[in-house]
């Protein structure tokens, strides 16, 4: 008896190639050109420039994740996951002379496996945060961004994800408690992070330029997580609800002069959903039949980040603590909580080279504990286990062959997976690939 695992998560040339075309004869040579060692195919024999000059920045990338259980499982498996990204910005201010004005179109697909499945060893949080919402081509953003009052106040409208505003953090390994776009979903299940998104509105008001007001409300609608929303627009037919997102941001140079941010929020979904505790007092998985829905759902979080040494070429130490609280009443994991750091340039000779620790806690909903007790105590099932709490940590080195081409090897020790304190420790050996074309 176990918790369902939580799911996370090649843009086709055609695509791509048709995007460059149907704008080449508007284009005109600019004094500007782009970074090209930032990109393995350069320049693109001077189109990026061309398309830069007119507002038009183009990004096509891969991301791939690899997973080898040396320890834990039923038996030895190789999983491989791997995303392939396209993404459209514009700067309609220098494309058509509409001042403040951007538009951004973002499309993913994503394919491959999972290990925890491949293995047969449940986690509460996946190895491989890469994976997830289905082996399939998304829109994951379609939206127009409107800068007004001297850039202090920017609203965002159209198709969007709610981790591209809120609970942002860096995502600088390969375990999903350590990345925000894949832990993020854990706040709710309708915090359709991506590759998810959905209609919504962002506002954000800066009071100052160090603090930021944010806002938002996105389409809560279960539809959005088929696989034949694909690249469709609009979220038709299913349950609808609203997802309501609100967050401080505070960025400051207070200690010692080094970067930081910090952030805190909340949220509040109208969206109804099955609670995890039955009215028996047993988990819902028990008897779906017998447990009545809750019709609002709230969540908190907070988010920490700080540079704490700068080795003067760019880098040095930054750390990072993040929590997140979401609805006992709904939520199978209730809180996840992350800690770690990493540090750049630690090699002289290897400047831009990124070594990575942290460790994590994710808790099953005290209340679904709770009730898990109370079931095994009536010796009605004798597989029945409790869960409790689950701790991944995650060490890791990101070698950068250059600005193009990343390759991070990790180890993920994973005790108590699934929160269940009877099984097995794991340990996970990973690979991560990213290239940036």
């Amino acid at each position: 008896m176990h918790i369902h695992e939580g799911v996370r998560y090649k843009c086709a040339r055609g695509i791509f190639a048709g995007a460059i075309m149907s704008l080449l004869p508007s284009l005109s040579y600019g004094k500007t050109e782009v970074d090209s060692p930032h990109y393995l195919f350069g320049d693109w024999g001077g189109v990026r420039t061309m398309l830069s000059e007119q507002g038009v920045n183009l990004r096509l990338g891969y991301f791939s994740q690899t997973a080898y259980n040396a320890k834990g499982g039923e038996s030895s498996e190789v999983a491989y996951a791997d995303q392939y990204f396209w993404g459209g910005y514009v700067d309609l201010h220098k494309l058509v002379d509409w001042p403040g004005a951007t538009f951004s179109i973002e499309i993913t697909n994503r394919n491959g496996t999972l290990i925890n499945q491949e293995a047969d060893m449940p986690f509460l949080l996946q190895s491989q945060q890469i994976f997830g919402r289905g082996n399939v081509t998304r829109l994951t953003q379609f939206s127009l961004t409107q800068h007004l009052l001297n850039d202090t106040l920017r609203i965002k409208a159209g198709r969007i994800y709610p981790s591209a505003d809120f609970f942002a953090m860096s995502c600088a390994f390969q375990h999903l408690t350590f990345c925000s776009g894949g832990s993020s979903n854990y706040i709710s299940s309708s915090w359709y992070g991506d590759p998810l998104s959905a209609l919504g509105v962002q506002v954000t008001y800066s009071l100052t330029p160090e603090l930021d007001l944010k806002i938002g409300s996105y389409d809560a609608n279960p539809a959005t997580l088929s696989l034949g929303q694909g690249l469709k627009l609009g979220t038709s037919s299913g349950q609808r609800g609203t997802t309501a997102v609100a967050e401080i941001a505070y960025r400051t140079t207070g200690f010692k002069g080094l970067p930081g941010e910090y952030r805190v929020g909340m949220l509040r979904s109208s969206l109804d959903k099955q609670k995890q505790v039955n009215e028996t007092g047993y988990p819902v998985y028990t008897d779906p039949s017998a447990t009545p829905m809750l019709d609002t759902e709230y969540a908190y979080y907070i988010n920490m980040e700080q540079q704490v040494t700068d080795n003067n070429q760019g880098g040095g130490l930054r750390w990072f603590v993040s929590l997140i609280q979401s609805d006992d009443e709904v939520s199978a994991v209730g809180g996840v909580i992350a800690l770690g750091g990493y540090y750049r340039g630690l090699l002289t000779s290897r400047p831009h080279d990124r070594i990575g620790l942290a460790i994590g806690r994710n808790s099953v909903s005290g209340l679904l504990t709770a009730a898990q007790k109370r079931y095994l105590a009536k010796g009605i099932d004798e597989s029945a286990f409790v869960q409790e709490h689950e701790y991944p940590i995650e060490l890791n080195y990101n070698y950068v062959v250059s600005e193009a081409v990343e390759i991070m090897p990790s180890l993920q020790y994973v005790i108590n997976p699934n929160g269940n304190n009877q099984a097995s420790d794991a340990l996970i050996v990973g690979l991560q690939v990213s290239l940036n074309f």
